[in-house]
């Protein structure tokens, strides 16, 4: 990987990748960038480096680089421009170094309504020996967030330093925290506007973001869960592999082992959905009676991991420590050493919506079940805003499983049920005739 700033550096000796010599003539005024990418022309490196570094710098107006990102969602960028963006904004800051022993690595979701995979994943990976600095984010709009979902445990710190998660790995093996002010300060900025712009849906600049901070983690192998459907922002087969493809080949460029598997989100990824309850069903899978597709999911995607960082371990072995106490072992010392209690986490109080009608479940509206969640208070629309984790949606079943009159469809968590209930009752629909759900697993990119 090339050199970059890192964590054990003094700060008065590292150098700073982004120079602050005097630019060369023949970098554009950033309208002229603009333009040129407006019109569909490719950046150098240089120009890229430049723009973003006058832009952390305030040179460069948020309302250009809203343009410039507008520009970029709409005209793409080449492969060398994505490598050339992800470059730039991982040199904006620091990086954690690792002695020659430790082997990292680490996995990355995009999003999806009721993944609660990270929480059992790193754990699980911990309990075989490999380093797991996970840095995750909030939730946004209808997919929750992995710290979301954390902070409902009463105490738990997620806002650590480089320092604290370097010692946190070295101490239990996995640290789940944010992202600091230390990593990639220029995605953070210019991730802000994409926010408020319509620009999130952009394949280089998700590539870009997310691997200017996993980058930063020094990992030896990565692994990424592309999610595909209505309860993603990749809807379609082809938009996931191609963000898959981009996140793989961009990996490489950076001499990183990397492996993206595509997965389906047409219905929420095991039962519960919220943030209290998620961590509840973590548990439960750590106790042996998760869900199947999340238990599937978790020890598929530690084991194609192990695989790239050069452990082979058997699969089976891989599935008995999701549940003899090994990773559930490791998931308890992190969460003590980030403070938080898992005997206070809060109860979740079910009301549950019965079938009235027998038949088959036929779809579900996943997109409409995060956005449900998140009016019922249990995600933001904005940032900052403030939610509560003890509300809740679960679905009972499973797209094909078949329904009797009487059966739990599914349940509401919150203060007033019964208009939640009727909403998510709508959003499940059951017909006379089994359908075929979608597989789980619907492609992998390797290098």
């Amino acid at each position: 990987m090339p050199r970059r700033q890192s964590l054990t550096e003094e700060s008065g000796k590292a150098t700073k990748p982004m120079s602050e010599d005097r630019l060369t003539d023949t970098i554009k005024p950033t309208v002229e960038l603009i333009r040129r990418k407006r019109d569909g022309q490719a950046l150098s490196q240089a120009e890229l480096q430049h723009l973003l570094r006058e832009f952390e710098l305030g040179h460069v107006l948020d309302s250009q680089m809203s343009a410039f990102a507008m520009a970029t969602c709409i005209r793409g960028m080449t492969a060398d421009e994505t490598y050339y963006l992800t470059k730039a904004m991982l040199e904006s800051g620091k990086t954690i170094e690792w002695d020659s022993s430790t082997s990292v690595v680490d996995k990355h979701s995009t999003g999806g309504v009721g993944d609660k995979a990270s929480l059992l994943i790193a754990p699980l990976l911990a309990s075989f020996g490999v380093r797991v600095p996970m840095i995750s984010g909030r939730g946004l709009g209808i997919t929750g967030g992995t710290l979301d979902k954390l902070e409902s445990i009463p105490g738990f710190n997620c806002s650590l330093s480089l320092e604290a998660i370097q010692s946190g790995v070295q101490a239990n093996g996995c640290i789940i925290a944010g992202a600091t002010d230390e990593i990639a300060p220029a995605d953070r900025k210019l991730y802000s506007l994409r926010d408020v712009t319509g620009t999130v849906a952009s394949i280089p600049l998700i590539t870009s973001s997310i691997l200017s901070k996993k980058l930063a983690e020094n990992p030896k192998a990565l692994i990424f869960d592309v999610k595909c459907g209505t309860g993603t922002s990749m809807p379609t087969l082809e938009a996931a592999r191609d963000l898959a493809t981009t996140l793989v080949t961009t990996c490489k460029r950076f001499n990183v082992k990397a492996k993206a598997i595509i997965t389906d989100m047409e219905q929420p990824l095991g039962t519960a959905i919220g943030n209290a309850a998620e961590v509840r069903e973590a548990l439960l899978t750590f106790h042996g009676s998760g869900p199947a597709d999340l238990v599937h999911l978790t020890t598929t995607f530690a084991f194609e991991l192990l695989k790239l960082a050069g452990k082979e371990i058997p699969f089976n072995d891989v599935t008995a420590n999701l549940t003899n106490g090994h990773a559930q072992n490791h998931f308890e010392a992190m969460i003590e050493k980030q403070g938080g209690r898992l005997c206070q986490l809060p109860a979740i109080h079910w009301t549950p919506l019965i079938a009235t009608q027998e038949g088959y479940l036929e779809s579900v509206a996943t997109g409409d079940l995060g956005s449900l969640l998140v009016r019922m208070g249990g995600g933001r629309q904005h940032p900052g805003e403030t939610i509560d984790p003890t509300v809740a949606i679960a679905v009972a079943k499973k797209i094909g499983d078949k329904i009797n009159n009487g059966d739990v469809l599914g349940a509401i968590a919150h203060p007033s049920a019964e208009p939640y209930l009727n909403e998510l009752n709508e959003m499940l629909t059951i017909s006379s005739t089994p359908a075929d759900p979608r597989p789980l697993i619907m492609g992998t990119v390797d290098q």
